[in-house]
C-alpha cells in the first residue's frame, strides 16, 4: 500500500514524462493545413519554401536561412533554393556537374559546401552572381581541372578548399578576382609544377597548403605576392633542393612545413628574409650537411625539426643566429660525434632530441651555453661514456633521456650540476654498479629508471641526497644485496618496483622509511617469506604485487596471510586491464598468485586459500 504522501509525487512525476508528448501534439494540431513539413518531419518556416529533399531552418533573430541537402543522392542542384539563403550543404551527392549559373539568385549565400560528392565538372560561370559568398568547399571530389576565372564572379572568397581532388596542374588566372582569400588548400592533389604567377592575384592569403603533391621543383617567383602569407605547407611533395630567394618576400610566415619530401640540399642563405618565421619543419628528408649559413636569417625561429634525415655531423656555429630557439629536434639521424659547442648561440633552447643517432662521444663542452635547456633526450646511442660535468650548466634541466644507450657504468660527477632535475631515465642499459653518492647531487629528482640493466646490489649510499624521490623502478635487472639502509633517504618514495630480479630475502628494516609507499612490486624474485610489519605504510599501500616467487607457506607467512586476505584490493588475485588504444580488444589478466613452494603437503596452494586451522599453531 502506496502511502498517500507518495502518491502526488509518483503523478506529478508522470505528468513531467508526459509533458514533451503533449507539446509535441499541440505543435502538430497547429500546423496549418496547406504547410508542408520537410524531410526531417519538422515544419518548413511560413517565409521560405523549402526545396524537396533538403531539410530547412530560419534563425528567428538573424532571419538568416540555411539549407541542409547533405547525402540526400540527388542527382542536380535542386531547383527552389531561397534567395535568401546564407548557408549550403550539398556535400556527399551524386550529381557530377555544376552547370552555368547554377546559383545565379543566392546573392546573399555565404557558404557553400560541394564536398566528398562526385563532381567532374564545373562549368564556366557556374558561380555567377555569388558576390557574398566567403566560404567554398570542393574537396574531395574527382576534379580534374578548372578553367580560368572560375572564381572570377566570387570577390569576397575567403576559404576555398580544392584539397583531395585529381589536379595534375592549375591554370594561369584560375584565382583571378579572389583579392580577400585568406585560406587555399590545394593539398593531397596530383600537382608536379605550379605557374609561375599561380598565386600573384592573391594579395591577402594567409594560409596556403600544398601537401602531398608531387611538386619537385619550385619558381623564384612562385610566392613574391604572397606578402600577408603566414602558413605554408609543402609537406609530402618531391622536392629535392631549396633554393635562395624562393621563400625572401615572405616577410610575415610564421609555419613553413618542408618535411616529408626528397631534400638533400638547402643552398645557404635559403631562408634570408624570413625574420617572422617561428616553425620550419625539415624533418623526413635526405640532408646531409648543415652550413654555417644554413640558418640565417631566422632570428625570430622558436621550433626547428630536423629529425630523420642523414646528417652525420653538427658543426659549430650551425645554429648561432637562432637566438630565440626554444625546441630542436635532431633524432634519428647518423650523427656520431657531438663535438665542443656544436649548440652554441642557443641560449633560448629548451627542448633538444638527439635520440637514435650513432652518437659515441660527448665531449665536457657539448651542452655549454644551453642554461635554459628543460628537455635534453639522448636515448637509443651507445655513448661510450658519460664524461664529468657534461651536464654541470644545465642549471635548469628537468628531464633527462639517456635510455639505450649501451652505458656500463656512471662517473662519480656525471650529473653534478643537475639541481633541478626531475626525471632521470637510464633504462636498458648495462650498468653493474653505481657507486656510492654518484645521484647526490640529484637532490629534486622526482623519477628515476633504472629497469633492465645489470646492477647486483645497492649500498646504503646509492640513493642518498635523494630526498624527494617518488618513484623508483628497479625492475629485470640482477639484483641479489640490497643494504637494509639502501631506501633509507627515500622519504617520500610512492612507487617501488623491484620486481624481476634474484632478491631471495629483505632485512625488517629495509622498508621502515617509506612512509609514503603506495605501490610495492615483488613479483619474480627468488623470496620465501615476508612480514608485512616491515612496511611501514601497510595500512595506506595501494597495491602489493607477490606473484613468482618461492613461498615458503610455514608460520612466517601468517602475517602476510592475514594482510592478504583482510586486503583483496590490496593484493588482489587478478587485474583485468584493458589493451591501450584499442578497446576492441579482449582484457589482459595479470595475476598476483601467491603460490606456495613448501612445505610438502601445500605445495601449488595459494596463501590466501590455506584455512585457519593451518595456522592454528603458530
Amino acid at each position: 500500500m502506496l502511502k498517500s504522501s507518495v502518491i502526488p509525487s509518483i503523478l506529478m512525476l508522470l505528468v513531467w514524462s508526459l509533458l514533451p508528448v503533449l507539446l509535441a501534439s499541440k505543435s502538430l494540431s497547429q500546423v496549418p493545413a496547406h504547410t508542408q513539413l520537410n524531410t526531417d518531419g519538422q515544419p518548413e518556416n511560413q517565409n521560405i519554401k523549402c526545396p524537396s529533399n533538403c531539410s530547412c531552418s530560419n534563425d528567428e533573430f538573424s532571419e538568416e536561412v540555411s539549407i541542409f541537402c547533405s547525402s540526400r543522392n540527388l542527382t542536380s542542384i535542386p531547383d527552389g533554393i531561397p534567395q535568401s539563403t546564407r548557408y549550403l550543404w550539398l556535400d556527399g551527392n551524386l550529381f557530377s556537374i555544376v552547370p552555368a549559373l547554377a546559383f545565379k539568385n543566392l546573392s546573399n549565400l555565404d557558404f557553400l559546401t560541394l564536398q566528398s560528392g562526385h563532381l567532374v565538372r564545373i562549368e564556366q560561370h557556374a558561380f555567377h552572381g555569388m558576390k557574398s559568398l566567403s566560404n567554398l568547399h570542393l574537396e574531395r571530389n574527382k576534379l580534374k581541372h578548372l578553367t580560368p576565372n572560375t572564381f572570377l564572379h566570387t570577390p569576397n572568397l575567403a576559404s576555398l578548399s580544392l584539397n583531395n581532388n585529381y589536379f595534375s596542374k592549375i591554370e594561369d588566372g584560375l584565382f583571378s578576382g579572389l583579392s580577400n582569400l585568406w585560406y587555399l588548400n590545394l593539398g593531397w592533389n596530383l600537382l608536379s609544377v605550379l605557374p609561375e604567377t599561380a598565386f600573384h592575384d592573391l594579395p591577402s592569403l594567409r594560409e596556403l597548403i600544398l601537401a602531398c603533391n608531387k611538386l619537385a621543383y619550385l619558381q623564384p617567383q612562385l610566392f613574391i605576392s604572397l606578402t600577408e602569407l603566414r602558413e605554408l605547407d609543402m609537406s609530402g611533395n618531391w622536392l629535392k633542393t631549396i633554393k635562395a630567394n624562393v621563400f625572401f618576400k615572405l616577410l610575415k610566415l610564421q609555419k613553413l612545413y618542408l618535411n616529408h619530401n626528397q631534400i638533400s640540399v638547402v643552398t645557404p642563405r635559403a631562408f634570408v628574409g624570413m625574420k617572422s618565421l617561428m616553425w620550419l619543419d625539415l624533418s623526413h628528408n635526405r640532408l646531409m650537411t648543415l652550413h654555417e649559413d644554413t640558418f640565417l636569417g631566422l632570428s625570430n625561429l622558436h621550433v626547428l625539426r630536423l629529425m630523420n634525415n642523414l646528417i652525420t655531423v653538427i658543426r659549430p656555429r650551425t645554429f648561432k643566429d637562432l637566438i630565440y630557439l626554444e625546441e630542436l629536434q635532431l633524432g634519428q639521424n647518423r650523427i656520431q660525434i657531438l663535438s665542443e659547442s656544436p649548440f652554441d648561440g642557443l641560449s633560448s633552447l629548451q627542448v633538444l632530441m638527439l635520440g637514435m643517432n650513432q652518437i659515441q662521444d660527448v665531449q665536457p663542452t657539448t651542452f655549454q651555453g644551453l642554461q635554459n635547456l628543460a628537455v635534453l633526450n639522448i636515448s637509443s646511442n651507445c655513448l661510450k661514456e658519460l664524461p664529468e660535468n657534461v651536464f654541470r650548466n644545465l642549471i635548469n634541466l628537468h628531464s633527462l633521456h639517456l635510455e639505450n644507450c649501451c652505458i656500463s657504468s656512471i662517473k662519480l660527477h656525471s650529473f653534478s650540476g643537475l639541481s633541478k632535475l626531475r626525471r632521470l631515465f637510464l633504462q636498458h642499459n648495462v650498468i653493474e654498479e653505481i657507486k656510492d653518492n654518484t645521484l647526490s647531487d640529484l637532490q629534486e629528482l622526482l623519477e628515476l629508471d633504472l629497469r633492465f640493466n645489470k646492477l647486483s646490489h645497492l649500498s646504503s649510499q646509492t640513493f642518498v641526497g635523494m630526498k624527494h624521490l617518488e618513484y623508483l623502478l628497479l625492475a629485470s635487472n640482477q639484483l641479489k644485496n640490497i643494504s637494509h639502509q639502501a631506501f633509507t633517504p627515500l622519504l617520500t618514495l610512492m612507487w617501488l618496483d623491484v620486481s624481476n630480479n634474484n632478491i631471495e630475502s629483505f632485512d625488517n628494516s629495509t622498508f621502515t622509511s617509506l612512509q609514503k609507499l603506495k605501490y610495492l612490486n615483488l613479483r619474480n624474485n627468488s623470496l620465501r617469506s615476508f612480514q608485512i610489519h616491515q612496511l611501514a605504510s601497510s595500512d595506506t599501500l595501494d597495491r602489493l604485487w607477490l606473484e613468482g616467487n618461492n613461498w615458503y607457506c610455514s608460520c612466517t607467512l601468517k602475517s602476510l596471510w592475514e594482510f592478504s586476505l583482510r586486503n583483496t584490493s590490496v593484493v588482489p588475485r587478478f587485474v583485468e586491464s584493458v589493451p591501450e588504444g584499442d578497446d576492441s580488444l579482449p582484457p589482459i589478466y595479470i595475476y598476483n598468485n601467491i603460490t606456495c613452494t613448501g612445505p610438502k603437503q601445500v605445495i601449488g596452494t595459494d596463501l590466501r586459500d590455506l584455512s585457519t586451522d593451518y595456522f592454528e599453531n603458530c
